[in-house]
């Protein structure tokens, strides 16, 4: 059991209700003051410190400003890059930024800046599935022929750098020749993992530096459609979650040993990793009712589709995975098929829901925020337990879900939901800084002048990505970027 649930029984208080508002992190506070947010009596040296997010600041959200996004007074958006045109056209005019931007992460930089890496979710001939659900058309193609498609068009990873005082400064490719990538994880030791979501998609590895060597092949993470990923050092574990199919979506993670994995923030050996796949025994429904014990068993791993072993290994189906996050010993995870967010206790090896639409407690008043989170998608977390969660298509928002269970309303996209979605959440390492990308939007300019803002737009190739800046800080910690060897 984690250590902070410990001493929450110990005290004689609710373990469930502790987990359930997500009082999980002592933060930059002490444990006692945690602990008597959620029912206890101070301590005796008095202290009476509660953790107060400061999202619980926000107002509601105001009208779309220039870029059609809507935000709290004293937000502001810059669009910084969008499919097709150069982001900075006077320093490289030949990079274009891709489409379909998917799950980011950040970085920061030895000059004191840092990198923004965005995925791109861009399809070719190789993501073809309903119409080939045997693989036997794809294997007949050579991934090599993706690198010879345009820019933008064949998947991906891609980067834009800052300064210390948030200028864009460079952007550039990190990793080519793939397709359909969709989310991915930073790693502690600086680089990004990122899987390709089809049928059959790979996990790769890249370098967020321009430069920082060639992207790698993760052979031991299944081939399946590959989302967000988690890392947790202490256990030489590597977290991932699947979205293909609602009736054959797992959880999985990747464990190592002692000797392919010696130090914990250093990269393990990525050969010897080994597939398994979450397994509920009294079944996902006990869980949605409170902690549940679970099982981890060894996935088919010898190059067979994950989604052709679904009935071959013990395993609970997750439709809809998603986002994933590691955070003060638990794994967090959403399913889109049910709107959920999940907790996995790691110590303990239990599972149980902590967010489920019915018990949604709205925080701000605005349009649509009596509405439930609809479509969860990519998650990201500060140090305190505060989730930022993107909508996939829902209400176009992104939310903060508070420890208290609170949900606020943090922005609104424009765009039309049936085509597109939020997409790429990462704090800056400011902590004052979101990015943000709408996958298939285009930004107001480029609208045709009879087609509104929020109109259907009649393509699928498109993508703005923003950046969010905030009236006050967030504690983060992203890992320093380095290049890959």
């Amino acid at each position: 059991m984690n250590p902070l649930l410990k001493d929450v029984e110990r005290k004689g208080w609710s373990r469930r209700i502790f987990l359930r508002n997500l009082l999980f992190s002592a933060g930059s506070l002490s444990m006692a003051s945690w602990l008597t947010a959620c029912g206890g009596s101070s301590s005796s040296s008095g202290s009476s410190a509660s953790f107060s997010s400061k999202f619980k600041t926000m107002g509601p959200l105001l009208e779309p400003n220039e870029d059609g996004i809507r935000l709290p007074q004293g937000f502001t958006s810059r669009q910084l890059a969008v499919f097709g045109e150069a982001p900075l056209p006077d320093v490289d005019p030949t990079f274009l930024w891709h489409s379909d931007p998917d799950g980011g992460a950040t970085f920061r930089t030895d000059d004191g800046g840092w990198i923004y890496v965005s995925n791109s979710e861009a399809r070719d001939l190789t993501t073809i599935r309903d119409q080939d659900p045997t693989g036997l058309f794809r294997s007949n193609l050579s991934r090599d022929a993706a690198e010879l498609l345009p820019p933008g068009f064949g998947g991906g990873v891609s980067a834009l750098r800052f300064d210390a005082l948030g200028n864009l400064v460079d952007a550039y490719p990190c990793q080519r020749g793939t397709t359909t990538n969709c989310s991915g994880g930073a790693t502690p030791w600086g680089t990004w993992i990122n899987g390709e979501e089809i049928w059959d998609g790979k996990m790769f590895e890249c370098s967020p530096l321009r430069d920082g060597g060639e992207p790698i092949e993760l052979p031991r993470f299944g081939r399946k459609a590959h989302e967000m990923v988690a890392i947790d050092t202490d256990n030489r574990a590597i977290y991932h979650t699947e979205d293909i199919d609602s009736e054959t979506d797992r959880f999985y993670r990747t464990v190592w040993n002692v000797s392919s994995w010696p130090v914990a923030d250093e990269r393990p050996d990525m050969d010897a990793g080994k597939l398994q796949v979450l397994y509920v025994p009294a079944g996902i429904d006990a869980a949605r009712a409170g902690p549940t014990p679970i099982v981890w068993n060894d996935a088919i791993d010898d190059g067979t589709p994950q989604p052709a072993t679904v009935d071959m290994v013990d395993a609970t189906i997750f439709g809809g995975n998603e986002g994933v996050w590691w955070l003060q010993g638990f794994i967090f995870f959403s399913t889109k098929s049910d709107d959920n967010i999940w907790v996995i206790d790691i110590e303990g090896q239990t599972l149980e829901s902590i967010y489920e639409p019915s018990n949604d407690v709205a925080g701000s008043p605005f349009d649509n925020a009596e509405e439930p989170l609809t479509g969860v998608d990519n998650i990201a977390m500060t140090l305190d337990g505060e989730m930022l969660v993107v909508e996939d298509g829902g209400f176009m928002r992104c939310m903060v879900l508070l420890p208290d269970r609170t949900t606020i309303p943090l922005l609104q996209l424009p765009g039309n939901p049936a085509l597109t979605e939020v997409t790429g959440v990462a704090i800056a390492p400011s902590g004052d800084r979101i990015y943000v990308s709408g996958q298939r939007s285009r930004p107001l300019g480029l609208l045709p002048p009879d087609v509104q803002p929020g109109s259907p737009i009649p393509t699928r190739v498109a993508g703005v990505t923003y950046e969010i800046t905030m009236p006050f800080s967030v504690r983060v910690n992203p890992p320093l970027a380095k290049a890959l060897s």
